[in-house]
């Protein structure tokens, strides 16, 4: 926590109230993380840091857009990303992660590295499932070789009028008893 990193927040020597820290997150920034879900992005993060005396809150708000892969093509293409999230700051004697958004540093820290707190809100901002947005048509926009690959092995359903008949012997019991 208290390492000089590039998405470092000084603390030491602000006053109580809040404090802006702003900064541009780049491919550099995305190619920092081993395994990344993420490999290529421009997201804007501003960090307000609330002071008040023995704890301090950090209200990030990211915005942008990163590149990921579909699920339905495998091919790569920009989502965006807009998110607000808060992390709460606690002085003690050492340093732990007290809960989702609690964490304690020591009170002779000079600053706290933000950075993998972001990626991680990023990474949680993520949608469920990604795909191609459709075009103004309504139209998937996924590569056209692969959707046709996937069509091609797609199950057809059986017609609606026919019947497993597991359930038809099923449906006699429940008509004998009423």
């Amino acid at each position: 926590m208290s390492k000089r990193g590039t998405y470092a927040l000084r603390i030491s020597g602000l006053g109580e109230g809040n404090h802006d820290f702003s900064f541009e997150l780049d491919q550099q920034f995305f190619a920092s993380f081993e395994h990344p879900e993420i490999e290529e992005g421009n997201v804007s993060a501003r960090i307000i840091l609330e002071r008040k005396s023995g704890v301090m809150t950090l209200n990030f708000t990211l915005n942008g857009k990163v590149k990921v892969t579909c699920d339905r093509c495998l091919d790569q293409f920009f989502t965006g990303i807009d998110t607000a999230q808060k992390l709460f700051i606690k002085m003690g004697e050492s340093p732990d992660e007290m809960d989702d958004d609690v964490i304690m540093i020591r009170k002779d820290d000079h600053e706290i590295e933000v950075g993998q707190y972001m990626h991680e809100f990023i990474i949680l901002a993520l949608p469920y499932k990604r795909i191609h947005p459709d075009n103004d048509k309504g139209q998937p926009t996924c590569n056209p070789e692969m959707l046709k690959k996937l069509e091609a092995h797609m199950i057809t359903d059986e017609p609606a009028d026919q019947t497993d008949p597991r359930w038809d012997a099923l449906k006699g019991i429940f008509e004998n008893n009423n």
